[in-house]
């Protein structure tokens, strides 16, 4: 063999092993520590919680949820509960209808109250007649403080949440209705909140960190929207279907106690649909499996019919995404439709307390016209069990 032809095959190998390595580095940062992002996404969801007791003007719940979503990014929710705000001789008071407390917007804020858990603040009042509210003023500045802790957590804690690429995103959203009563308004006796929604790349919270951006120029990258996305009517009409698919008398597993799906649409991303499922009813002491009419069963009878039931009903969910999900046609093939399931209790069982289903419009938009088989499609769908 000549020397050049050698040298040749010596420099391809080389060639070989650095693109090899190159390949097995790439895929080992695309791998993402699902434990180390669940730490940094409950901290991250603290973090916001603990902004929100700070500042006496917002009213959200303490129950964040925080959801990470492959080659897009995080997203928090924000769930926002039903209150009454009511003028009275001490001030402006807010009672939480929604089992949590609550806060008020006014800046006269004297003291906390001890004896009244679901009223968190009172104020000074000028007489000890009951006085007028400005609802719309009201929800003007509970929506402005909101949007100053969003930016606040973008700017300053973000960067926390680690494993990131930077054309990903995080979001930041409020649900989006929250139903707020008024006793001695203007107007009238009820009004609503719009959702609020934020969102940031990661290359920019990089870009703020290394000094790249001041703040100013860093608020001016989040994208707000406000009242939140609609979702098309083909979508309403999916959820509508997906719950029917589920009640006791069509499903063989798990069932929904209600014939509607809560979900969210978000912009670049597509909806999340919150799912509850349940499995049995009881009666003093014994239970009824409401999709096979079995019944008189015991705790450890009912528990092992349930956890059996889990591969099926995996199963079942993906094949009903596949053949149902195809329907919408208003999401763009790179959007996605996520499903977080909390799953039927089941003492001591193997089957997961939740799972978190997921897959690309563009797998539905392939096996709707035929380019790809049914089996590659349910390949696609994504499921994460918890």
């Amino acid at each position: 063999m000549k020397r050049t032809d050698i040298i040749n095959m010596q420099t391809l190998s080389r060639l070989f092993l650095l693109v090899s390595f190159t390949v097995m580095s790439l895929g080992a940062m695309a791998q993402i520590d699902e434990e180390r992002m669940a730490r940094d996404l409950k901290i991250a969801e603290d973090i916001l919680s603990t902004l929100s007791n700070q500042d006496s003007r917002v009213w959200y719940n303490d129950n964040i949820e925080s959801n990470y979503v492959p080659d897009y990014g995080v997203i928090f929710t924000i769930p926002l509960k039903p209150f009454v705000i009511k003028a009275t001789g001490t001030g402006r008071v807010a009672y939480s209808t929604g089992g949590s407390a609550v806060t008020i917007v006014d800046r006269r804020v004297r003291r906390d109250r001890d004896d009244d858990p679901d009223v968190e603040v009172e104020v000074e009042a000028e007489n000890d007649e009951e006085s007028e509210l400005d609802e719309s003023e009201i929800i003007e500045e509970m929506e402005s403080a909101t949007r100053d802790q969003i930016i606040t957590f973008l700017a300053d804690y973000a960067d926390l949440i680690g494993q990131l690429k930077p054309s990903d995103r995080i979001v930041v959203q409020t649900k989006s209705r929250s139903e707020i009563y008024f006793y001695n308004t203007r107007s009238g006796s009820s009004n609503s909140s719009s959702g609020l929604s934020a969102q940031v790349l990661k290359s920019d919270i990089s870009s703020y960190k290394q000094g790249k951006l001041d703040r100013d120029a860093f608020v001016q990258k989040i994208e707000f929207t406000e009242g939140g996305e609609k979702a098309a009517k083909d979508i309403e009409l999916f959820a509508t279907i997906f719950a029917r698919l589920y009640e006791p008398d069509l499903s063989s597993t798990y069932y929904l106690s209600s014939r509607r799906i809560g979900y969210t649409s978000l912009k670049n991303m597509g909806v999340t649909f919150n799912m509850k499922f349940y499995s049995s009813s009881s009666d003093e002491g014994l239970h009824t499996i409401r999709t096979t009419g079995e019944s008189g069963l015991t705790q450890e009878q009912r528990d092992e019919k349930v956890n059996a039931m889990y591969p099926e009903f995996e199963k079942s969910f993906k094949e009903n995404l596949l053949d149902y999900g195809r329907t919408i046609k208003s999401l763009e093939s790179d959007e996605m439709l996520i499903f977080k399931v909390r799953l039927t209790e089941c003492r001591s069982c193997e089957m997961p307390q939740e799972i978190k289903v997921s897959v690309k419009m563009k797998t539905l938009q392939d096996y709707d016209k035929g380019s790809l088989s049914r089996s590659k499609a349910l390949e696609q769908i994504q499921v994460s069990r918890n």
